[in-house]
């Protein structure tokens, strides 16, 4: 928590007959609430929280398992975005490298109000478990494009499962270094004046 403040962020987003609500505390311990429609989802989106030190809510649902996937990205980085709020006294920058098993992703994210992702790493299969592994691109994409950040990740491994977990904890870790407040700065880390 910062001061007496927490910075909350709550969204609704919808992707054709699809809709998803989120909600965030950037001051969290990791606790979630999520209903995404696929098991998988919710357990990346667990280690995502438990990493970043996020309290999250995430329900979607409706429409096919595409559009939910876009409806879910979307009102989780507008409520990112929302929970950043003037983004005075943050670091702006978080990087982390999460091995797992054979596995091992790099994440480097910068809360620069420019939305930018760079993605480098292939899964084997059509599926991890009951999600499709395009959807893992659309969710990752549909967040930093609506929160407005920049990221650049890779990953590697064989296991897919691995892969996308080693993903998941190191975009999580990388936003904890990256919202925390630096309790001696308090202006915008930016030399521009503005994010």
């Amino acid at each position: 928590m910062v001061g007496d403040i927490l910075r909350l962020g709550k969204a609704d987003a919808s992707a054709a007959r699809a809709r998803a609500s989120v909600t965030i505390c950037l001051d969290g311990d990791g606790d979630v609430d999520l209903k995404t429609g696929s098991a998988f989802l919710d357990h990346m989106l667990h280690a995502f929280a438990r990493a970043g030190s996020i309290d999250l809510k995430a329900i979607s649902e409706g429409g096919i398992s595409y559009q939910r996937a876009r409806a879910l990205g979307e009102a989780f980085g507008l409520a990112l975005g929302s929970a950043f709020g003037d983004k005075k006294g943050i670091r702006r920058y978080g990087w982390a490298a999460v091995p797992m098993d054979e596995s091992m992703a790099q994440a480097a994210l910068d809360i620069s109000g420019r939305p930018y992702l760079i993605m480098e790493g292939r899964f084997a299969g059509d599926h991890i478990g009951d999600l499709e592994t395009p959807q893992v691109k659309v969710v990752i994409e549909s967040i930093i494009n609506a929160a407005r950040v920049t990221l650049n990740v890779r990953f590697e491994g064989e296991n897919d499962h691995h892969k996308a977990e080693s993903l998941f904890k190191a975009l999580g870790l990388a936003l904890r270094e990256a919202k925390r407040v630096d309790v001696e700065g308090g202006a915008i880390p930016s030399t521009k004046g503005m994010l």
